[in-house]
């Protein structure tokens, strides 16, 4: 097999600088093999590299989803409390518009982070490292 023609974490790098719809482990995978490393050599590093990614994306986003996550509960209590009173309802419909913003925008995060961790499993248990 030839000698690898760039090193590891450069091609790493150049991969998460890239947008991608969708974090798949095999294209990193791909990407080390087509520079000359050993299919184990790869899996192990495109492996190492999603943990460390996924360790700071949960960092990053794992507060924005907590965010909308709380605010939404604080919206919603909002709501509540405000339900009993006669005449909110132009505040009531603003409140709900907001939880729903909320809630709506913490689930995506969490299904993004979800679906980020879910890649990583599936990588490492199809090739069993």
């Amino acid at each position: 097999m030839e000698a690898p023609k760039e090193d590891i974490i450069t091609i790493v790098k150049g991969y998460f600088e890239e947008r991608h719809k969708i974090w798949r482990v095999g294209d990193l995978e791909q990407r080390l093999i087509a520079n000359g490393y050993q299919p184990q050599v790869a899996s192990r590093e495109a492996l190492m590299a999603f943990g460390n990614f996924f360790k700071e994306k949960k960092r990053k986003d794992g507060v924005r989803v907590l965010v909308y996550l709380g605010l939404a509960a604080v919206f919603l209590i909002r709501i509540l409390l405000m339900s009993n009173k006669i005449g909110n309802v132009p505040e009531v419909s603003g409140f709900l518009a907001l939880t729903a913003f909320a809630l709506v925008m913490g689930l995506i995060g969490l299904l993004k982070l979800f679906q980020l961790r879910e890649e990583i499993v599936s990588f490492r248990d199809l090739r069993k490292l």
